[in-house]
């Protein structure tokens, strides 16, 4: 349970051959550089390194059109000379691509006009006459639009019969129709108002329409035909483009690509006079081979930086360093927040406990092979991290489910501990519970003890409520509390329980007072000593409830433990026909849903149970991530 050691280097070379050595050299060897500013302290008139960057827009310019031509960008490959797609021949392609495709957007538009257009004709049908004279007639004003049909079937006959209008359907639909009406234009306004009081509303017809209604169709058949051919034709030809000029505008990506990247490490370089200085760390596993690189170079040098530990000039980045079966994890524990360089890595840990309570809560043969196929397709065929995680879960499930006799539900084939078989089973269950929340507790502290080793410090040794004292603390409330609620007996006397109690509670107490006065401040002032009092009382009664509430919480390991026997007792009774067989169907779909279903809520607890009762107590999280130079990512 630990992370990659590393070391503290400062590189100096020739600015000359700043470039070369960053693309060829650092770029391969695991480099993570740090602020320069520990070097410009020690060494007199060093600057930052300010070189124009110059191919940030050519790198902008080639992904735009990487894009534009639908060419996956791979940055993978051997970078090579920026001749090859010269800014010429770049702006060439460009002009060709963009007008391509601004012809095609305009072309797709009057697509999409024309099937629009085709929609309005469907409504015109029967009209003989050119549509557009309709506009252009000298007395009478024209409107296409639609009604409701109840309120057309309703009020037909009123609209007949008015003197000063003519109302014409031209298509009648289940809920609207479709028509038009011609009025007077001096009663026009009048006529207006009237109709779209029955609700009429307008539709305005193309400009396009020309011609009959059947001749409208066919001019639009025909330029839609026109139009579509045309788009087949451009999306030919820019694929045509991409697949001559794919090789060359891909090196060119790569090539920018590991320049301005290149680029962006100047800003952690300084420089004096012909030389360039940069700080970085180099994990020691690599420090060889990286040492090997860095001499091949003609007067570059490697100067190796006296640390000690994280302090506030140097805080060396974390790298996390698990096994293949933990690694996983690593997801889980960087939702948190990665730990320090010299704290304790979690993710052993929080492997074993996930994979161990997620089995213990969600315990079943059957189930657990669901688990498994689910998992291996989310890895292998979807790639995504969170299957390897369900596949080692699958494991522990597989394990509590032989404990539990458990296939599907079904506990009659197996031996095996059946948790809701009885009120004595169930509190059995529930009070393991408690006793694995207490020992997982005690574990945690003993990590920040750990911890406190690791990072010699004193108050997390000795002081605190995840230190000695509260482990002792622990320890003596874990055994006074649980025989009260009836969870064993205790196996100490009262009275070493009680300065169990008593001695850690004062120590505790006067923590921050201590720390204070250590400090050379000043804490009992005139009118602060009620605060005081009333402060630590207040956080040691935090204490000592979040010792109790913590372990409590862990009953609901035996709780979901109980529910899955129990909701799987529901499925089988649903599915049970008379004649004392089992509807398939119905075993299936509830075997399904139940695993579903219980799996996420299972998932999502244990995760809880570990961030909110167990990490709190040990793990920061405060760690800065190592990040490697890489010009091909």
């Amino acid at each position: 349970m630990a992370v990659s050691h590393m070391k503290l280097v400062t590189i100096v070379g020739p600015l000359r051959d700043y470039d070369a050595i960053v693309l060829n050299c650092l770029a391969e060897c695991g480099f993570h550089p740090d602020s320069p500013a520990p070097l410009m302290k020690r060494i007199k008139d060093l600057r930052p390194l300010d070189i124009p960057d110059t191919y940030q827009d050519k790198l902008r310019r080639i992904e735009r059109l990487l894009e534009r031509l639908d060419i996956a960008p791979v940055t993978t490959g051997v970078a090579i000379s920026d001749e090859v797609l010269s800014d010429s021949r770049l702006t060439e392609l460009e002009t060709r691509v963009d007008a391509l495709l601004a012809e095609r957007e305009e072309r797709s538009e009057l697509v999409a006009e024309d099937e629009q257009l085709f929609s309005q004709l469907a409504l015109l049908r029967d009209i003989d006459v050119p549509i557009e004279q309709l506009y252009n007639v000298v007395y009478m004003k024209f409107r296409f639009g639609r009604l409701p049909r109840d309120i057309y079937d309703h009020f037909y006959p009123v609209i007949k019969n008015l003197p000063d209008v003519f109302f014409f359907a031209t298509d009648i639909q289940k809920d609207y129709v479709y028509g038009m009406y011609m009025a007077l234009c001096g009663k026009a306004e009048m006529i207006d108002a009237l109709i779209s009081s029955l609700q009429f509303e307008r539709i305005r017809l193309s400009d396009k329409l020309h011609g009959s209604s059947d001749e409208a169709v066919q001019s639009a058949r025909a330029d839609l035909k026109a139009h579509k051919a045309r788009i087949g034709d451009i999306s030919e030809e820019l694929g045509d483009i991409a697949d001559l000029e794919r090789g060359a505008i891909l090196d060119a990506f790569r090539h920018y690509r590991r320049v301005a990247a290149a680029l962006e490490l100047k800003r952690y370089t300084v420089y004096c006079e012909e030389n360039f200085y940069l700080n970085g760390w180099i994990p020691e596993d690599a420090f060889a081979s990286f040492e090997s690189s860095i001499r091949s170079w003609d007067n570059v040098s490697i100067l190796p930086v006296e640390f000690k530990g994280p302090s506030e000039e140097f805080v060396p980045p974390t790298k996390l360093r698990n096994n293949a079966f933990f690694r996983p994890f690593e997801s889980f524990v960087s939702m948190y927040g990665l730990p320090s360089y010299n704290e304790i890595d979690p993710t052993p840990l929080i492997a074993l406990i996930y994979s161990l309570l997620f089995g213990a809560m969600f315990g079943d043969l059957g189930h657990a092979a669901l688990l498994l196929l689910a998992g291996l397709f989310m890895w292998k065929r979807r790639g995504m991290w969170l299957g390897k995680i369900l596949c080692r879960c699958a494991a522990g499930s597989a394990l509590f489910g032989a404990l539990y006799g458990s296939v599907f539900g079904n506990e009659d084939i197996l031996p095996g501990f059946k948790a809701a078989h009885s009120s004595e089973t169930i509190f059995f269950t529930l009070k393991v519970s408690i006793y694995v929340g207490a020992v997982l507790l005690g574990l945690t502290i003993l990590l920040n003890i750990l911890n406190g080793v690791k990072q010699r410090d004193r108050e997390k040794i000795l002081f605190g409520p995840a230190s000695l004292t509260g482990l002792v603390l622990y320890t003596a409330i874990a055994f006074t509390v649980l025989p009260f609620i009836g969870f064993g007996t205790s196996p100490l006397p009262s009275v070493a329980l009680l300065l169990m109690i008593i001695i850690p509670s004062v120590v505790i107490f006067l923590r921050e007072p201590v720390k204070r006065v250590r400090n050379g401040e000043a804490f009992l002032l005139e009118g602060s000593i009620g605060g005081f009092l009333f402060t630590g009382l207040f956080e040691l009664f935090e204490v000592y409830l979040s010792f109790v509430t913590n372990t409590i919480s862990f009953l609901r390991v035996g709780a979901y433990a109980i529910s899955h026997a129990a909701l799987m007792m529901a499925v089988y009774s649903l599915a049970r026909l008379p004649d004392g067989s089992y509807n398939i169907i119905v075993l299936i779909i509830g075997n399904l849903l139940v695993a579903g279903l219980e799996a996420a809520l299972v998932a999502i607890q244990v995760l809880r149970l570990q961030y909110y009762e167990l990490f709190g107590r040990f793990f920061s999280g405060e760690g800065k991530p190592y990040k490697s130079i890489s010009l091909d990512n």
